[in-house]
């Protein structure tokens, strides 16, 4: 069923700019969808449109198959939830804790709920210490953060965001990006717009591209992309991973879809192009040596031997210095490490309170030396109570597979059903998993 969906929609604003002409839009229950465009190109003016903000001029605008009026514009916004681009237009309450309540108040939730859903969704975008702050004092990537707190905390259906990591350092953005992945496997439909290609084409199910107030196509990231014309008929850049890729291509070295992602690109390059491998000397090699490669540590080690991938060593060095090896015979994938998934409960399954922290401390005893990630409120929380640093802060399960490619052993705490996501992705790759239920 749409969650959202606009047929037509057209808005003139009253200086007479034509801020949308003729949108169809669609927007199913449980997608990730990203609006992509220039600025100016009326992203802000359709997300208006979906809680009933401003009128449209011309068509219709349907919220779970019923077109909004005044009789249902309440219901719209409780299952609606939009994040303005210009936090300072959401934020009017004297402190933090304040502001984040207004909501549910005007929702006429008890006291003690308000509180409880407050303080879970502080800890959740890990803002406590913001609490009682004054949200004017606040930097504008906390601003951010705290502004689509206030829409989390009303459990709409559908969050709508616009520009969300506007004015966030890397860290807060991935951070928020990981909360939202979290909704959507809850079931919640996330629509953000964004003009960034690289965000759109490696986070959304769909995308749209919008310029000059019209849809220009919509469809799957790869669909869209590989369409050189449309995008720059758009008015949009492409990613630089898929920049990369074409220019590979064009080298005859990199082939078939095109990538969205890192493990996508490696993927493309042409193991017969790519034969000569850089690697590290294990003992003083000699050109022409027959030597076998393994993985330490990360780094391709050259011994020499004749078991397991093979090649023949091209220039004389001595050991630890950096060396090429040619005509590598074998598949990489057979030094990759494994991943162990550990799948931490959900909040709604009782969060990381109901986790044996000894349970925890046995498995990473049997598996020392692992490289470890946190994906997830109560799988980060788990481990922070606990002590336990992680080696992925972004985009952790590309860069636990990524880390397996290079031979090391993974441990990935995921919260509730994300955990069965990444296990779908590890299972993509072909990379060695377990799984292990708290």
């Amino acid at each position: 069923m749409n969650a959202i969906k606009t047929i037509g929609l057209e808005h003139i604003y009253p200086d007479g700019t034509h801020a949308l002409s003729g949108v169809d839009f669609e927007a199913d229950q449980g997608e990730k969808i990203a609006v992509l465009g220039p600025n100016g190109s009326g992203k802000t003016t359709l997300f208006y449109h979906f809680n009933g903000l401003v009128k449209p001029t011309a068509g219709e605008i349907q919220v779970f198959g019923e077109n909004i009026t005044r009789n249902n514009i309440d219901e719209i916004r409780k299952r609606i939830g939009l994040v303005f681009q210009e936090s300072d237009n959401q934020l009017l309450a004297p402190t933090v804790f304040e502001d984040i309540a207004f909501g549910p108040k005007n929702l006429g939730f008890g006291q003690e709920e308000i509180k409880d859903r407050v303080r879970d969704v502080l800890h959740k975008f890990d803002i406590e210490s913001l609490a009682q702050k004054n949200p004017s004092n606040l930097s504008a990537g906390q601003k951010k953060r705290v502004a689509i707190a206030g829409v989390v905390v009303m459990e709409p259906e559908v969050i709508v965001l616009d520009e969300p990591t506007s004015g966030m350092d890397a860290r807060g953005a991935a951070d928020t990006f990981e909360i939202l992945d979290e909704l959507n496997n809850e079931g919640k439909t996330i629509i953000l717009s964004t003009h960034d290609p690289n965000l759109a084409a490696s986070w959304a199910d769909r995308v749209y591209l919008l310029n000059k107030g019209k849809i220009f196509r919509s469809g799957a990231p790869k669909h869209i992309f590989a369409d050189e014309k449309l995008v720059a008929d758009a008015g949009i850049t492409h990613p630089v991973i898929i920049q990369t890729f074409r220019e590979f291509r064009a080298r005859g070295i990199s082939r078939g879809e095109l990538p969205l992602n890192v493990l996508d690109f490696l993927e493309s390059v042409d193991a017969k192009i790519m034969n000569i491998r850089c690697a590290i000397a294990g003992c003083d090699l000699s050109a022409g040596d027959e030597v076998c490669l393994e993985m330490e540590e990360g780094m391709l080690v050259a011994n020499r031997g004749r078991e397991g991938l093979r090649g023949i060593v091209v220039f004389d060095c001595r050991k630890g210095e950096d060396i090429a090896v040619r005509d590598v015979t074998g598949d990489l994938q057979q030094l990759a490490g494994s991943i162990t998934i550990i799948r931490v409960p959900g909040i709604i399954e009782g969060g990381s309170r109901s986790v044996e922290t000894e349970k925890v401390r046995d498995i990473l005893d049997k598996n020392k030396n692992r490289r470890i990630g946190a994906m997830g409120t109560s799988a980060k929380v788990l481990l922070g109570k606990m002590g336990i640093r992680t080696d992925f802060e972004f985009d952790v399960a590309q860069s636990g597979m990524l880390a397996a490619l290079r031979g090391f052993d993974v441990s990935i705490f995921a919260s509730g059903g994300m955990a069965e996501r990444v296990m779908e992705k590890v299972k993509e790759r072909k990379i060695k998993y377990s799984v292990i239920e708290l």
